[in-house]
Order: C-alpha cells, then structure tokens, then sequence
C-alpha cells in the first residue's frame, strides 16, 4: 500500500511541475498574468502534496497509535501552502472573468486564513477539530464557485456569458470533485475508525484527499489546454518583431542552422533578414543586391532547407 501511495503522490507532484512549467513557457510567450499566477498556484500545491513527506523523514523511528489519527501535523505550513494555492488560482480567474476589485480577489484567501487559524480556538475534540480545519479549504471554494455562478447570472455582455461557457464542462467536474473533497473528509475524519486497521499504519487517510488531487489533476488538464493553444499559436506564427531578445535569439541560433543546411555566408544574411519579416523588397534594399538575386537566394534557402515557402522556412528555424 505505502509503495503504491508513494509513486502516487510523485505522479501528482510530477503533475504540478508540467503544468507549472508550460504555464511558465506560456508566459514568456504571451505575457498574461494569469498564465504566471497559475504556474505559481501549480507550485504552492506542489509543496502542499509535498508536506505528506515531511513526517516520513521527521518520524522516521516513532511509533504511531490510532489516537493519533486526527492530529494536524503541518498546520501553519498547510494554512501558508493553501492559502497560497488558493490566492493565485483565484487571481488567474479573476483576470479570466475582468474583476479587478481587490476585496473580491483576495478576500477567499484572507478568509481562508482567518477561519483556519481560529479552528483551534473554537473546536477542541479531535475528530471534529481535524474535519473543521480541512473543511475550510472546502468552504473557500465553495464560496469562490458561488462568486463565478453569481458573475455569469448578473453578467450583461454576452460575449463574456460565452467566453465563460465555453468552460462549463471544467467548472462542472470542480464542483463534483469539491464535493468528493467534502464527503471523503467527513467518512475519514467524523466517521472511520482507524483502530480497526492499526497494523496497517492507514495514518496517511487522515490528512490525503484523493478528491482534492483529482481536483488539481482537473485543473492542470484545462491549464494546459489552454497554454498548448498559446504556445502553438507562436508556433503558427513565429516572431517578427525587431528587438534585442529577437536579435539575440537570431544571431545565436543562425549559425548552427546555416551549418546544418549548408547555406552560404550571403545564404545566412538573407535568412536573416527573413526571420526579421522582411520581404524580398526589403532584403534587396537593405543587402544593395538586385531583387533577381535576392530570389535566387530564396529558392536556394528553401531548396537546402526542403521547404516550399517562407512561413515554413521560419518555423523550420524557430523550432530548431
């Protein structure tokens, strides 16, 4: 069991870097701030999984008992790594949504901490101590889904009623794993009876929610969908722009493309200029060669290369 829940635990975490990463790489692309909220929303929960290890290497040699089942061992940690999670995944929606209202994009999170933090003070047995702490992660979602149902009914653009129901079918499936959340929590923390299978070490049920990964396996899913579509747009249409990355980009990755194709040294100055957007015209000008030549270069860029045209010339290189 534990052998199976180890490389369980590392195929979520696995999860979480991938979709952090393209939302990273569709960053740079794009410049959206919702792509960088999430990738930093992927990495809070990636530490938040992560806290399950911690006892493993703290408590190596202690032996538990049942009565232990309902401790919080990570408390301030999991209130910090929730918190976070939350924060910047409902900071990428609500740029998703335009609201720009800052109660209504921090006040989940701060209201998040608030109730987690005042569960000790307020709820002393353990069952019902452990199912109260848990269960407001709960609650802020719950609440955040709410705030997104009541934007869509109020909502009087129509182009935004579609834009948001074209994600209908996500923001269905959250709220059925939400709701798993909540009954796995209130089967293993209010009504399970770890005494039962002591010798089985089942500690690892009290403080895992299979529904909550599969609820982030949703969320990492719709991320990179919707960061694939960025990124093959870029692919599609590679950059024309003239700036310092570009140039940078182009001077380090054009001699090695030359090299590979065998193009000439005036081969690789027209290319460039071509990775630049400039037309033949253009090149003609800014070379001083006829505009003849300039298309004898081409066909022979294109006849090393085995392209047929200029826009697949220049995916052919950005692609590497």
């Amino acid at each position: 069991m534990y052998t199976l829940l180890f490389y369980y635990t590392l195929a979520i975490l696995l999860i979480c870097v991938l979709a952090a990463s393209v939302s990273l790489s569709s960053y740079f692309v794009s410049r959206r701030r919702s792509d960088l909220y999430v990738m930093i929303g992927f990495l809070f929960y990636f530490f938040d999984v992560a806290l399950v290890f911690k006892d493993d290497f703290l408590y190596q040699n202690v032996s538990l008992h049942f009565e232990s089942f309902w401790d919080i061992g990570n408390l301030y940690p999991s209130v910090v790594t929730g918190a976070g999670c939350m924060l910047f995944f409902w900071l990428a929606i609500c740029d998703y949504i335009d609201e720009r209202r800052k109660p209504f994009r921090y006040g989940p999170a701060i209201l998040f901490v608030v109730l987690s933090l005042a569960v000790p003070f307020f709820e002393q047995e353990p069952r019902w101590h452990e199912f109260s702490f848990y269960t407001m992660r709960e609650t802020t979602i719950f609440i955040m889904f709410a705030y997104l149902a009541i934007h869509y009914a109020t909502c009087k653009s129509d182009v935004e009623r579609i834009h948001m129901r074209s994600h209908r079918t996500a923001y269905c499936f959250a709220i059925i794993f939400t709701i798993g959340i909540l009954l796995e929590n209130i089967y293993f923390q209010l009504i399970f009876d770890p005494a039962i299978f002591e010798e089985y070490n089942v500690w690892f049920f009290a403080e895992r929610n299979f529904f909550e990964n599969m609820l982030m396996v949703c969320v990492a899913v719709v991320t990179l969908q919707a960061c694939a579509k960025t990124l093959v747009l870029r692919f599609d249409k590679p950059p024309a722009r003239e700036d310092a990355a570009l140039e940078q980009s182009i001077s380090e990755l054009l001699p090695l493309y030359c090299k590979r194709h065998d193009l000439s040294e005036r081969e690789g100055e027209v290319l460039e200029l071509v990775l630049r957007g400039k037309d033949n015209q253009n090149i003609a000008s800014n070379m001083n060669l006829a505009l003849n030549t300039v298309k004898v270069h081409m066909h022979n860029i294109l006849k090393k290369t085995h392209k047929s045209n200029r826009q697949e010339l220049i995916r052919s290189f950005w692609q590497g």
